[in-house]
């Protein structure tokens, strides 16, 4: 695998963005940059033994100036149903994250520990999707379900030469439908009980 050279102001900095970019490219994510790599799209598989087992997510990436002393910003482009992720944007609720982060931190961090912690472990209680963080606080079955059926809409990985996968059909229903459509009016009320 090749590697990539950064141009950046600060040489420090674009040896150790240069440095985490590989890492993650030699760890096997499969990643588009940009030119001067202030953004990144990662692919993310769904970890094992989750809800989000089987799904494949593209996370942007934003890196700021000051990385890595300050968190990069992450996105999730594929829509994922998930309290601690806002369905719209996929910004990342990034209140732990940011106080964790630490320079010794890297992008490896980011997609082998950080983001699947987060898939497995959702936090009703801080959401920044509240209609998931209603479903989960509801039945955690209502909410395995519901979080099945989105992968299924949105993450499912796409499909070989020769595999059977629809996924004209499937993207154009994913298209049609969003959270709202999903959601009855009993669950759009965020009461906790």
């Amino acid at each position: 695998m090749a590697n990539i050279v950064v141009n950046t102001t600060s040489p420090m900095a674009g040896r150790r963005l240069n440095r985490d970019v590989n890492r993650l490219l030699a760890a096997g994510y499969h990643t588009v940059i940009d030119d001067d790599m202030t953004n990144l799209d990662v692919r993310l598989e769904g970890p094992m033994g989750t809800a989000y087992e089987g799904g494949v997510w593209t996370v942007n990436v934003s890196m700021p100036q000051e990385y890595p002393l300050k968190a990069p910003r992450l996105r999730f482009v594929t829509k994922i149903l998930h309290p601690n992720i806002e369905f719209t944007t996929g910004l990342v609720c990034m209140n732990v994250f940011k106080q964790a982060w630490s320079a010794n931190y890297d992008l490896v961090n980011i997609f082998e520990t950080f983001l699947p912690q987060l898939l497995r472990h959702p936090n009703p209680h801080d959401p920044l999707n509240h209609h998931a963080a209603a479903i989960m606080k509801r039945s955690e079955q209502d909410f395995r379900e519901s979080v099945s059926m989105f992968l299924r809409m949105y993450a499912l990985p796409i499909a070989l030469p020769g595999q059977s996968q629809d996924t004209e059909n499937l993207e154009k229903r994913s298209s049609d439908l969003s959270l709202s459509d999903l959601l009855s009016d009993d669950d759009n009320d965020d009461d906790d009980d």
